[in-house]
């Protein structure tokens, strides 16, 4: 099972993440031919109605992290109290948490697409070259949360085999992965505050 989901993990669409930059080139220079053009601020509707949803979004992936986060710790107990069959439920969970991850990745790269597909019709050019930077930052955030996702099922296997006495000397492998998903973790939460702050100086313009 653990081999599924992290097949589907690597499902999540590359080509949508690689689009999605090139809108941002494109749109890009569209705002280079208007920034020295004075004009009032305008967004499309679609791009502002499209924003609060992946904003929603991003804010189920940080939430889901958070989740992990605190069952690491419950199994991580649970090890050294010898309780593994409760331990392996908990791995279970983890996996609907990965699961649940995953669509949200999926989500938030459509979402995204089409914040890109829009910035070129903002305007003054200030504005749209904030909604760049906002965008590149949540489009890091799913590169860093795909990252965290593989080390996550890594850990999770090397758990669940250590639970069923498969693999021995696991606790240094353990420790690293904890270590490289905390790290990933504070990257996807740093990240979804810059997009939060940029969206913020945004609707200051």
């Amino acid at each position: 099972m653990l081999n599924m989901i992290k097949n589907l993990y690597f499902k999540i669409p590359r080509r949508m993440r690689i689009l999605i930059i090139f809108l941002l080139i494109v749109a890009a220079v569209g705002l280079i031919v208007k920034t020295f053009t004075p004009e009032t601020k305008n967004t499309p509707k679609e791009f502002l109605e499209t924003r609060q949803e992946a904003s929603l979004i991003a804010k189920n992936i940080i939430d889901i992290s958070g989740r992990t986060a605190e069952n690491i710790k419950k199994i991580s107990n649970l090890d050294k109290n010898k309780e593994y069959t409760e331990a392996l439920n908990l791995i279970s969970e983890e996996l609907n948490n990965n699961r649940e991850a995953r669509e949200n990745a999926i989500n938030l790269s459509a979402k995204l697409e089409i914040m890109a597909k829009n910035v070129s019709q903002i305007s003054p050019a200030t504005a749209g070259q904030i909604a760049i930077q906002a965008i590149t930052s949540e489009t890091a955030l799913i590169s860093r949360l795909i990252t965290y996702n593989d080390y996550l099922i890594k850990l999770l296997e090397i758990l669940q085999a250590k639970f069923l006495e498969k693999e021995k000397n696991a606790n240094d492998k353990i420790a690293d992965l904890i270590e490289k998903i905390n790290d990933e973790a504070r990257a996807i939460n740093d990240l979804n505050n810059n997009f939060n702050n940029l969206m913020t100086k945004f609707d200051k313009i």
